[in-house]
């Protein structure tokens, strides 16, 4: 039997396109690729413009290459004069439709040039035709039109030996548009089977490399899944989830999977962590550029950091942050860009109005051009943030995969919004609260004592998120209270990691301890524990005063 895509016909279908999907399954071989209700965005030629493509089967053998058929359910008439044609329904009736011949040739040419321009493909093409099967009907025997010949459809009586009419199919369009350079490489057939096989199998890298340099990986769950499968075919949407349903997993693999079509993607964040992180995994994918927004400014606009740099001033340094670099990046398009088909950002919430007009000078058209825009309104740290494009209409993710059931739960109390969401995660341990009074210090010791002492939690595995910056938390100066145990802002080997709550946005760790935020107005404060309590994946220890433990 045949490889199908998918392993069960759309939901949508209709009952022939479901009845040619189960002949083409048990009468085609296991050498076959059978792609059902194909959805794929690139170009038909190579300087051209992007170009939505849809096929109802694209059907490929690594020898015989590779076929798109459209499918037309009913009769069809063609009238040469007005270059018109027309679906014929049992009734009489009649409705216009797109000629289905030119379409299984454009799609097929579309598709070419997506396998052509994969990181995987040789100068060379596979063997290559297109078809139509006219189901309800029998074709006259000099076919439709010029275009159009009997040869190249598989009507009402030939659809009983439809497996065996789509090898001679294939077969016929091998000896008239035969393969060449290098087809024989194979390198097209595995760039067929990225472009629809592969995505429905992507394992990312977990999120924070571990200090043993042994990376977890993370499977897309269902719901995941079918957001990209949706992505596919739509070309500007809004995601919205809250913390742990997948936005950033979800945002690198939609960029990776575009790269794989031969676009040109810019991904991108508010967080500088999550920046670097997006692209230390996304480095084996040249086809996309990636990076925190300020941490682009200075890449794209090739701008000199030893001098062009903040003010040490704070409210010039603001600005330069939220407006000069922007304006830079902006003014660089003109003479360096536009260099880019997709736009993909995450933390979408944080953005300002000149970061996203800066973003779209780089692209190539911006009113048309394929974005992915991630958010959390909940996790909204900049007040004075553009409000997110899209946002009312935003696709919402409702599984949260990252943080244990205990931790969900904790999260839920903070953050109504989470209630809403479902857990898929173990129960896990209870979240531990530790008061602070009357010593800090001493407290995070017996924190560290209970969790590595006695639990046997290795300290690398966690991370001590507070309020303020590492520079001014008060931790800094336990140096001599902690031991034996090191808190370090950096990443050492065998020492628990200091961060701030707001820096460590959109990462995540084993365990993590939040703390310093007992000093913030209670609005703030609410909103900074939800950020840092949702990045612990197994454990949470919250320390504050005992009476605002929550």
């Amino acid at each position: 039997m045949a490889q199908m895509i998918p392993a069960l016909p759309p939901a949508q279908a209709s009952a022939n396109v479901r009845m040619v999907y189960e002949r083409l399954r048990t009468g085609l071989s296991d050498a076959w690729l059978v792609v059902c209700d194909a959805a794929w965005v690139g170009r038909v030629t190579k300087s051209g413009p992007l170009h939505d493509g849809r096929i109802e089967f694209v059907v490929a053998h690594p020898e015989l290459g590779l076929l798109t058929l459209a499918v037309v359910d009913g009769g069809l008439l063609y009238e040469p004069s007005a270059n018109r044609w027309l679906e014929l329904g049992l009734d009489g009736a009649t409705a216009a439709i797109e000629d289905p011949y030119a379409r299984g040739q454009l799609a097929c040419s579309a598709l070419l040039r997506q396998l052509a321009d994969h990181p995987a493909a040789s100068p060379s093409q596979p063997a290559h035709g297109h078809g139509v099967l006219l189901l309800g009907a029998q074709c006259p025997r000099r076919g439709f039109a010029p275009h159009a010949p009997a040869e190249i459809t598989i009507d009402r009586d030939r659809i009983t030996s439809l497996a065996k009419q789509v090898q001679a199919l294939a077969e016929l369009w091998a000896e008239r548009q035969p393969a060449t350079g290098n087809a024989s490489s194979r390198g097209w057939w595995q760039a067929l089977q990225d472009t629809f096989v592969a995505p429905r199998q992507a394992r990312p890298l977990l999120w924070q490399r571990l200090a043993d340099d042994q990376a977890g990986m993370i499977a897309l769950g269902p719901q995941q899944m079918a957001v990209l499968d949706m992505l596919a075919r739509v070309r500007q949407q809004a995601i919205f989830g809250p913390a742990g349903t997948g936005k950033t997993l979800l945002a690198m693999h939609k960029a990776r999977l575009l790269a794989r079509q031969g676009l040109r993607v810019l991904l991108t964040c508010y967080n500088k962590a999550l920046g670097w992180h997006m692209r230390r995994a996304l480095a084996d994918c040249p086809g996309v550029v990636t990076g925190h927004f300020h941490e682009l400014c200075y890449d794209l606009a090739g701008l000199d950091r030893e001098r062009f740099k903040a003010p040490d001033d704070d409210r010039a340094s603001r600005q330069f942050f939220d407006v000069e670099l922007a304006q830079a990046l902006q003014q660089a398009a003109e003479t360096r860009g536009p260099l880019f088909d997709a736009l993909v950002v995450d933390e979408a919430q944080d953005f300002l109005t000149p970061w996203w007009q800066a973003l779209d000078a780089w692209l190539v058209e911006p009113d048309q051009a394929i974005r992915y825009v991630f958010f959390d309104d909940a996790q909204r740290l900049r007040p004075d943030a553009a409000p997110v494009r899209g946002g009312n209409e935003a696709l919402t993710l409702t599984v949260n995969w990252r943080n244990t059931q205990a931790i969900h739960a904790h999260l839920s109390d903070i953050e109504p919004v989470m209630a809403q969401a479902r857990c898929a995660a173990p129960e896990g341990v209870a979240v531990q609260h530790e008061n602070l009074r009357p010593n800090p210090g001493r407290a995070l010791r017996r924190v560290l004592q209970r969790l590595c002492g006695e639990g046997g939690v290795r300290p690398d595995d966690i991370v001590v998120l507070t309020g303020r910056s590492p520079g001014q938390s008060i931790y800094r100066d336990f140096a001599d209270i902690l031991r034996p145990w090191k808190l370090t802002a950096g990443d050492e080997p065998g020492a628990v990691r200091l961060r701030g709550a707001r820096s460590f946005k959109g990462m995540e760790a084993p365990v993590v301890v939040l703390t310093e935020l007992d000093h913030y107005p209670a609005e703030q404060a609410r909103r900074l524990h939800y950020v840092g309590a949702s990045r612990a994946t197994t454990l949470l220890v919250v320390m504050a005063d005992a009476e605002v433990t929550p």
